[in-house]
């Protein structure tokens, strides 16, 4: 038995797929190839600038995804990349790609801690 680098879940032997030398499920192995980007500037200038021609303020907008995950955060205080897999049974790449968006609208960021990266809101 293994385990997948990303998720964490455990993997029969004929289940791995490595890739850059880490054991991934299928889910996580095909987001591996998929770059997303979250710190991009010209991205947050056109997303706050859409949303702000729109009249959107706040989760005003956002997918249902995303609005679960932005309150998930506040509720929490700051959430790990685990905690955001356990509890909407999305994979990695789904997380990072709506967390990606939220970033762009400054509604999220990362944040380093003793124990770890969490997902924290942007006025936290």
């Amino acid at each position: 038995m293994q385990t997948c680098f990303s998720c964490g879940i455990s993997l029969e032997d004929d289940d791995v797929y490595e890739v850059k030398g880490n054991i991934f499920c299928d889910d996580c192995a095909m987001g591996q190839h998929k770059v997303t980007q979250t710190c991009d500037p010209s991205a947050v200038h056109s997303a706050k600038l859409d949303r702000k021609n729109s009249g959107q303020t706040g989760i005003d907008g956002l997918t249902d995804q995303q609005k679960n995950l932005y309150l998930f955060m506040k509720d929490c205080g700051g959430v790990t990349m685990p905690q955001c897999v356990e509890k909407f049974g999305l994979t990695p790449d789904e997380i990072s790609t709506n967390m990606s968006v939220l970033r762009h609208l400054e509604l999220a960021k990362g944040q380093k801690r003793a124990d770890g990266v969490y997902f924290v809101v942007w006025e936290a």
